[in-house]
């Protein structure tokens, strides 16, 4: 009998050491993939859960490259001036607890203080994030806490509030623009100043509801109130045309809207309507505004524009590239089991 149970506990080690071994070859091996910084021409990050894909053309030829984590990644985004991809990641209990840092060969995780980030952009050395922590203001009203840390001081420099619940971010030049959606009325728009660390707010007066994703056409604000944006279903499944401080028109539109992206003068609308097919429609952004469905890939699941064209993964993990004519020009399959959370640039 002592004999079984020492020849067992051996054989649990070997599992052990071996298991410790991929998981570090896997880490040495996708941490030291080189990701491309091109303002013009960024590589494109498809963000899975334990997975990054880098995608970029060579020569015409669409290319893939791996980077593993063994903890729970949210997102990722990738910072020129220390030339560090960096992915928010889950700790072990499974609340946004750090950054993975992948730079060097190396996946170096460290917790950021209990800031739990959730969105995160990058910006010449520093990440500007918000919390993903429930808090409250004297009222009883959500409050979302955000913070700009220099990743060269690891720490941060610049820690506020605001109002609501920040739905998303979109990082444009030097300036980063978020929606927050707040209970009540006190819904707004803030863009926060990545060189001054100044915050103001986009939106003129406060609203009952604003968009939980938003995207630039020229001077022109677009947003999108998704089906899983919160508040009153009269608030969701909507585009907003916002300018000079005000929304001036909104366009109801179908159910089940998931995401958009702009391609040339058009809107395109990710749809993935409850027990039904997903399918994918455009909007002229000027003139005329009846939509035109368009096939593209079968039971679409995530679409992003990138370098002047539209990108589309499927149900299948495919991804296909579409001109602006929605002439498909490549496609790859990404070889993956998990689901694409969503996709990002290195830029």
């Amino acid at each position: 009998m002592r004999r079984t149970y020492i020849l067992l506990f051996f054989v649990f080690l070997l599992i052990a050491i071996l298991l410790g071994g991929y998981v570090w070859f896997k880490s040495k091996e996708s941490s030291s993939v080189k990701v491309s910084f091109d303002s013009d021409n960024p590589d494109l990050l498809i963000n899975t859960p334990n997975k990054i894909i880098l995608i970029y053309e060579n020569n015409g030829i669409l290319t893939k490259d791996e980077i593993y984590n063994e903890r729970f990644m949210h997102t990722s985004v990738y910072d020129k001036r220390t030339k560090k991809l960096l992915a928010p990641t889950y700790s072990p209990e499974h609340h946004f607890a750090g950054i993975t840092e992948f730079s060097n060969g190396q996946a170096k995780y460290k917790k950021v203080k209990d800031f739990g980030p959730m969105n995160v952009v990058s910006y010449n050395g520093y990440l500007f994030m918000d919390s993903s922590l429930s808090l409250i203001d004297s009222e009883g009203m959500p409050i979302t806490k955000l913070g700009l840390y220099d990743l060269r001081k690891n720490k941060f420099v610049k820690e506020f509030t605001v109002n609501g619940i920040v739905q998303s971010m979109i990082k444009v030049g030097n300036k980063v623009y978020f929606p927050s959606l707040c209970e009540n009325s006190k819904s707004n728009i803030y863009r926060f100043d990545l060189d001054t660390w100044e915050l103001d707010k986009v939106l003129k007066m406060d609203q009952p509801h604003v968009p939980n994703q938003i995207l630039f056409y020229k001077d022109m604000m677009i947003g999108l109130s998704n089906e899983e944006a919160a508040g009153a279903s009269s608030n969701k499944n909507k585009l907003y045309y916002i300018k000079n401080g005000e929304i001036y028109k909104e366009l109801k539109l179908k159910q089940g809207t998931k995401d958009m992206a702009i391609l040339d003068n058009k809107i395109i609308i990710l749809y993935q309507p409850y027990g039904r097919k997903s399918f994918i429609e455009a909007f002229k952004i000027e003139g005329g505004q009846e939509a035109e469905k368009v096939k593209l890939a079968d039971n679409p699941t995530n679409i992003t524009a990138w370098n002047q064209n539209l990108v589309v993964i499927d149900q299948s993990k495919k991804i296909y590239i579409y001109n602006t004519e929605f002439q498909k020009t490549n496609e790859l399959e990404l070889g993956i089991d998990s689901k694409v959370l969503n996709i990002t640039k290195a830029n």
